[in-house]
């Protein structure tokens, strides 16, 4: 089973695009860095088209490498009924088509009610 999500290229204005593609949708997307007003906000927001918008990136540090990587949350009716999470990673060398990055999916246990309204 593949977990990747897409395959990025970074341009020298610290954009992705790319093409996600799972087997329900297959677009066009877009990583572009936010222009914050306060630090809750995410880094980076994600669209697909162009224009609409299907989610969010933070900036993380890997706690066992110290590599950078972006960590992704998209949602959208297109997509299902739960989130995507995702991890943005950089290859270590360039690949096909300029490709710099790869979007691999981060499975998550979906919450039961009872726990997500707890919290």
């Amino acid at each position: 089973m593949s977990n990747k999500l897409a395959s990025l290229t970074k341009n020298d204005k610290d954009i992705f695009v790319g093409t996600l593609a799972t087997m329900a949708v297959r677009t066009r997307i877009s990583i572009v860095p936010n222009a914050k007003a306060h630090g809750d906000q995410p880094d980076y927001r994600v669209f697909a088209n162009g224009d609409y918008e299907i989610g969010a990136a933070w900036k993380k540090v890997s706690e066992t490498t110290g590599n950078d990587y972006l960590s992704v949350k998209m949602a959208a009716p297109e997509l299902g009924a739960m989130a995507i999470y995702a991890n943005v990673i950089a290859l270590d060398q360039i690949g096909e088509d300029n490709v710099t990055h790869l979007m691999l999916w981060s499975a998550r246990e979906p919450q039961t009610a009872s726990a997500s309204m707890a919290a």
